[in-house]
């Protein structure tokens, strides 16, 4: 394991005048981009009858498409002509693709849950993201640590139980498929946290980076299950 440092960074590299920084980390990074809008190709030609979250679970990879691209380009290789306020683009964007999430998971359920009760699921929601959107404005309270950790409140506090509860009364694949996905995503946390790395060229970054595309994969495949009314993965490259 290496320290977090400076000797951890991918190397600056320079094509003619151009200052690429971390190459590899902003490479994985678009990775995960590149895969979230293949998911919303996906959604988006195919030809099934859409459920009524179809919305919220193509915006949930759309916004991450649109986040990942950021934290690529601008978080990571093109961070010398942005400056550290840019990044807050990125983290924006992934609050608001969990929110798709969410209501997406809500949706599925809004024949079992009362109204009330989904009024006071979207109050919490709405709580949350204003309260970690003000720590992410705020200069102060600003670091990566704060998307971080309204990510794991979101899956762990909303997209779960919601999706457990899918799951048990309708015996939902796709729902089953999701918390597994969750699951998983606890390894890229992991590895980013305690800093394992290879090398300079392959760090924490970049493994949890690659990690994380593993992730949407499986969330490709669960959400697949749950945007469409079939919930058939027969055409699932039609």
């Amino acid at each position: 394991m290496l320290e977090n440092s400076d000797s951890i960074i991918n190397p600056t590299v320079f094509i003619g005048s151009l200052e690429l920084r971390e190459p590899v980390t902003a490479i994985t990074d678009f990775m995960i981009a590149i895969t979230c809008g293949i998911a919303v190709w996906m959604l988006s030609t195919n030809r099934q009858e859409r459920s009524d979250t179809f919305n919220y679970y193509r915006g949930f990879f759309f916004m991450y498409a649109i986040g990942m691209t950021a934290a690529a380009w601008i978080g990571h290789g093109l961070q010398a002509y942005f400056g550290p306020e840019w990044k807050m683009l990125g983290w924006f964007c992934s609050m608001t693709g969990q929110a798709f999430l969410v209501m997406a998971s809500l949706g599925d359920l809004k024949r079992s849950i009362s109204i009330p009760i989904q009024k006071v699921i979207i109050g919490l929601l709405i709580v949350q993201f204003v309260v970690f959107g003000i720590l992410i404005i705020n200069p102060e309270t600003r670091g990566f640590q704060v998307p971080q950790t309204a990510s794991v409140l979101v899956l762990a506090g909303f997209v779960i139980p919601l999706q457990i509860m899918n799951y048990l009364q309708n015996k939902s694949t796709g729902s089953l498929l999701i918390i597994t996905a969750i699951v998983f995503g606890l390894l890229p946390g992991y590895v980013y946290n305690n800093q394992i790395s290879v090398s300079r060229w392959f760090n924490y970054h970049d493994i949890s980076h690659l990690l994380v595309v593993v992730y949407m994969i499986i969330m490709i495949f669960a959400i697949r299950r749950l945007a469409f009314k079939s919930g058939n993965l027969s055409d699932e490259l039609n």
